[in-house]
């Protein structure tokens, strides 16, 4: 590659991995913030102005005029910011917790091991190591013993068994920098999205039973249906951070094998493996 193709792809990497930290900040973040903000803020003003919520926003809004409402705008957008990363962060902590605290969900080397060979086989599996030396060391349970320090350096819970998260961590930046379109990307924002859903939901089920003045009756079925969509929203994001840990290792391993394929085609720019034959033949 000549240095104005790689300059170029470089900045192409750059811009994509900005954009997807934009869109997730905003989704994850920006978004809950305000509904948040917001349901805390008609609360302020439920609990300052009962039943006159309506007159006291639109006498505040018109004694707003110029460089005073740009400073409100900010503020609100400032503070939106701050408490939906504070939410997502506390929610992220809870579902660490909720994955130390439960052995169904935690992840292990041998099982990811043991998944990638029955899914692959065996042959393709070590191909992908061969290429992958720091995968390999990686997935190796006789390295996976996790020091205290390195522990409590590593983000949630159910990653936390060994190298699972290098492992983990490895696969989805080699797909970001050189197979963009299979890195686990989409699952993550997902998750963020989700994640950061429960502060809004649980603000906005309080400020719709006590703005709607709702008689006990429906303010208990208003809170149980709340609690039973964060139940199952919570519930498949643990189910999603299995499956972002499991699709980063597969989606490696089969770009592995997608880019051994290419160079077996008549004609192709890149050179074949000349051991790969003996391998499979070896390994079966």
């Amino acid at each position: 590659m000549d240095p104005l193709t790689a300059v170029s792809a470089g900045k192409a990497a750059a811009g994509r991995r900005f954009a997807f930290y934009v869109s997730v900040q905003l989704t994850s973040v920006v978004v809950p913030g305000l509904v948040a903000v917001t349901c805390m803020a008609a609360l302020m003003l439920h609990a300052q102005h009962p039943g006159r919520i309506g007159p006291a926003l639109s006498g505040a809004a018109q004694s707003l005029r110029g460089p005073a409402m740009i400073l409100v705008d900010v503020s609100w957008l400032a503070s939106a910011y701050v408490v939906g990363y504070v939410g997502r962060e506390l929610a992220f902590r809870l579902l660490g917790m909720a994955e130390r605290l439960s052995s169904r969900h935690r992840v292990s080397l041998s099982t990811l091991y043991g998944e990638l060979e029955a899914s692959y086989g065996r042959a393709a599996l070590r191909r992908c190591l061969r290429t992958h030396p720091l995968l390999k060391y990686l997935l190796n349970t006789a390295n996976g013993t996790s020091s205290r320090s390195q522990t409590l350096r590593q983000p949630g819970g159910a990653l936390r068994t060994g190298n699972v998260y290098e492992a983990f961590l490895y696969a989805k930046l080699w797909l970001r920098e050189h197979n963009p379109g299979l890195a686990p990307d989409a699952t993550e924002a997902e998750i963020n999205i989700l994640v950061s859903t429960l502060l809004p939901l649980a603000l906005g089920t309080w400020s719709l039973i006590a703005l709607a003045s709702l008689n006990v009756a429906a303010a208990a079925a208003t809170a149980v249906v709340a609690a039973a969509v964060s139940a199952v929203t919570f519930a498949q994001v643990l189910r999603l951070r299995r499956i972002e840990c499991w699709e980063a290792l597969r989606n490696l391993l089969e770009d592995h094998e997608m880019r051994l394929a290419a160079a077996r085609l008549p004609g192709s720019p890149f050179a074949a493996d000349p051991g790969d034959d003996s391998q499979d033949s070896g390994a079966a």
